[in-house]
C-alpha cells in the first residue's frame, strides 16, 4: 500500500500526524484522491502482480471502468515500485458495498451462524484480520 491508503482506511486517517500527509496529497494528487484511488500490490505465486484500486460513490454502479482513472493507478504503481513497464493482461471492475454508519457489520442471528459485510469498501485489506476477531469471538 501507498501514501493515498493512510489518507484512506479510517485507522490511519484518524491519526493527527495523517492531517500534514492529506494536506500534502491534496496538493500533489488531488485528482487521485477525487478519484478514490489508493495503491494497493500483491504479487502472485506465479510473478504477476494484482494492482488496484479506486472507489467511487454512486447509488447505482457505473457498468464500465474509467480509464483515465485507471491511467492514474498505474502512474502510481510505476512510480511506487519503479517499473519501467508493466503489461496489463485483465481489468477487473467490482462493487463495494458501503453506506452503513460503520465499517463493518457483524451479527450474530443465532450461536451458530455470523453474518459479516464491510462496509467501507476495505474488505479485501481488512478480512483476515476481521475474520480472526469473529472466529476468536465464537462459542
Amino acid at each position: 500500500m501507498g501514501d493515498l491508503s493512510l489518507v484512506r482506511y479510517g485507522g490511519y486517517a484518524a491519526l493527527p500526524e495523517s492531517a500534514a500527509l492529506l494536506a500534502r496529497l491534496q496538493q500533489e494528487e488531488a485528482e487521485s484522491l477525487e478519484a478514490g484511488i489508493h495503491l494497493i500490490v500483491v504479487q502472485s505465486a506465479d510473478g504477476t502482480l494484482v494492482v488496484g484500486d479506486s472507489h467511487h460513490r454512486f447509488a447505482t454502479p457505473e457498468p464500465f471502468a474509467d480509464e483515465r482513472v485507471d491511467a492514474l493507478i498505474l502512474r502510481h504503481l510505476h512510480e511506487t515500485l519503479r517499473l519501467e513497464r508493466a503489461e496489463v493482461v485483465e481489468r477487473w471492475t467490482g462493487v463495494y458495498p458501503t453506506g452503513a454508519p460503520v465499517d463493518c457489520v457483524i451479527e450474530a442471528p443465532d450461536a451458530g451462524t455470523r453474518v459479516v459485510v464491510v462496509t467501507s469498501g476495505t474488505g479485501a485489506s481488512t478480512a483476515f484480520g476481521i475474520a480472526e476477531e469473529v472466529f476468536d469471538g465464537w462459542n
